[in-house]
């Protein structure tokens, strides 16, 4: 009874039963907040995007200007810190989401403003032409190998590290197979300039640079051929000339035409070598010859051949090749031409022209011009002067007339072209020379 009364008393003395723990809710917490990194603005290259929100959350992006938040189609989603790659410019949307909380959409712009910072690149539109051969571009004295290619196409080049400046660059093929690329000897395509400024992102690279080596871009077209010499003289320059259908029905400038027959595509000669491949590229489309010369030095300075057809005129349409194939002869000339009264100038020197022509309907004119100084002897008061050319047309005849300056008006030069380019021309030959398959001499007098 005793302890009954004692242990009743003792649960008096602590007060009633404690109450069940309860939990109260934390204070409501706002949805998450994203940041993203690097910030909107223009990139090189590739950037890569990093999404952090300020608590553990689900990141949901979108890379193509839809609503992450109403579509999951092209949506991307992770865990923050979440990534995200770029390689175009892009508007990103982007949210947070935890706990059913949802962060605010955000929709920023990164724009691709070029390539990686301090690179070059593109490709090399590679014709028929360059098949089969080694072939690289130049930057400025940087030389980049790229693949030999098997057929015609692109071949994609880059360089990096590149520093600010003016860049040119030009594609070379291997034109002789000597394994090494060098302009102006071996076949180049037309020069490219780029200027990089690393400092700006927009001009800190150059993309898309398109060579075209052997062809033309879409809306041109291409003229190759080979030019055949059957007796290769060594030494000579070869150039070779598109020109239009009616080129030399009216001359304007006589000059002005020679300067352009000694200054085309050209190709040193070799010893051996008696086909030389030609490629001529970015022509309006239109009608054209090839007229390909030959220049060298003869006895009396640098004589020039050349041969036209207007006949044999190719169409040469937009995005296409066409093809005209032209040969030289084996045959040489060469002699002496002297000048007597009236015709020799009274001077005790001159500088004359030995012009000679040959014409034919299927292979057009085989014009040349032979320069030849003309120096007074002493006894006889004639002027003498020596001339060569070679390869010319065998077996065929070639009417031959001299020009001097005689007067002061005359021009020797101009006045030879005009004659030997017109088989009409009034004024008569001096002789007429048949060649053979060797070289032939020929004496002149005049008159």
């Amino acid at each position: 009874m005793r302890s009954l009364l004692a242990f009743s008393l003792l649960c008096a003395a602590c007060g009633p039963y404690p109450k069940q723990l309860e939990f109260t809710p934390k204070a409501s917490l706002p949805p998450p907040v994203t940041t993203v990194k690097p910030p909107p603005g223009p990139f090189n290259g590739e950037v890569e995007l990093t999404f952090t929100t300020d608590r553990p959350a689900t990141v949901y992006v979108s890379t193509d200007g839809s609503d992450p938040r109403s579509t999951s189609k092209n949506r991307l989603q992770g865990d923050s810190p979440f990534k995200v790659k770029l390689n175009k410019t892009a508007t990103v949307s982007y949210f947070a989401s935890v706990d059913g909380k949802d962060e605010d959409l955000h929709t920023e712009t990164w724009t691709r403003a070029g390539g990686p910072v301090g690179t070059i690149s593109g490709v090399v539109v590679v014709g028929e032409f360059a098949v089969g051969k080694d072939v690289g571009v130049l930057r400025n004295a940087e030389a980049l190998s790229l693949k030999k290619p098997a057929m015609a196409g692109e071949i994609p080049f880059e360089f990096k590290n590149v520093m600010t400046g003016t860049h040119r660059l030009t594609a070379l093929a291997d034109r002789n197979g000597d394994g090494q690329l060098i302009p102006f000897i071996d076949f180049q395509s037309a020069t490219e300039t780029v200027t990089l400024d690393l400092a700006d992102p927009f001009k800190a690279s150059a993309e898309n640079v398109r060579l075209y080596l052997g062809t033309s871009p879409p809306e041109l077209c291409t003229m190759k051929g080979t030019i055949t010499l059957p007796r290769p003289p060594a030494g000579q320059i070869l150039s070779v000339n598109v020109l239009g259908a009616d080129a030399f029905s009216a001359i304007s400038d006589p000059m002005a035409l020679l300067n352009q027959l000694q200054n085309g595509y050209r190709v040193g000669t070799a010893a051996g070598q008696t086909d030389y491949p030609y490629v001529v590229t970015d022509l309006k489309p239109g009608t054209y010859m090839a007229v390909p010369s030959l220049l060298g030095l003869g006895a009396g300075g640098l004589a020039t051949t050349f041969i036209f057809n207007p006949l044999g005129a190719v169409n040469c349409k937009a995005g296409e090749t066409a093809t005209a194939d032209v040969t030289f002869g084996p045959a040489g000339l060469n002699g002496a031409a002297t000048l007597n009264p009236p015709l020799a100038p009274d001077a005790g020197f001159t500088i004359g022209v030995v012009a000679s022509r040959n014409s034919s309907i299927q292979t057009g004119i085989q014009a040349v011009l032979m320069p030849a100084p003309f120096i007074r002897d002493p006894q006889t008061g004639e002027l003498r002067g020596g001339f060569a050319a070679q390869a010319l047309r065998a077996n065929t005849s070639f009417p031959t007339r001299v020009f001097v300056a005689n007067g002061p008006t005359a021009n020797p030069v101009t006045d030879a072209l005009l004659w030997v380019v017109n088989p009409f021309a009034p004024q008569p030959p001096h002789t007429t020379v048949q060649t053979g398959t060797g070289d032939a001499t020929v004496d002149i007098t005049v008159p």
